[in-house]
C-alpha cells in the first residue's frame, strides 16, 4: 500500500480528511482489484464490486494497521467508498483524541 496516501489522510485537517480518506481507499482497493482507482466504484458496496471475504478480511487488516481505525468486515463488506471513507475519517479524528488523552508518548489502545 502507498503509506504516504496513508499518511496523507493521518496529516489532513478535518476538512480534508474525507477527500484523502477516499483517496486512499480508492488506491487500496484498486491495488486489490489489479485496475486504476479511478475504476473503483464510489457507490457500490464492496461485496458487490467482487470482492470476496479473505480480500475484505485482509482490507480490514491493512486499513488498521495503516491508519489505526478497525473497520469490522461485515460493515466493510456492505459499505460503498464513500461510507467508508467518512468512517475512516471519523475514526482517526477519534484515534487523535485518544492519543492526546494518553499523551503524546503513550501507545494508544486500539483494542476496542
Amino acid at each position: 500500500m502507498d503509506r504516504p496516501t496513508a499518511a496523507a489522510v493521518l496529516r489532513s485537517s478535518d476538512a480534508d480528511r474525507h477527500t484523502h480518506a477516499a483517496a486512499y481507499l480508492r488506491s487500496l482497493l484498486a491495488g486489490c482489484l489489479g485496475t486504476a482507482p479511478d475504476q473503483v466504484a464510489l457507490d457500490q458496496p464492496l461485496e458487490v464490486q467482487g470482492f470476496d471475504s479473505v480480500t475484505i478480511a485482509g482490507i480490514s487488516v491493512i486499513i488498521e494497521e495503516d491508519l489505526g481505525v478497525r473497520v469490522p468486515i461485515a460493515e466493510l463488506a456492505a459499505s460503498g467508498l464513500g461510507e467508508l471513507a467518512r468512517l475512516l475519517a471519523a475514526g482517526v479524528r477519534t484515534s487523535e483524541r485518544e492519543a492526546g488523552e494518553v499523551g503524546a508518548d503513550a501507545p494508544v489502545d486500539r483494542s476496542r
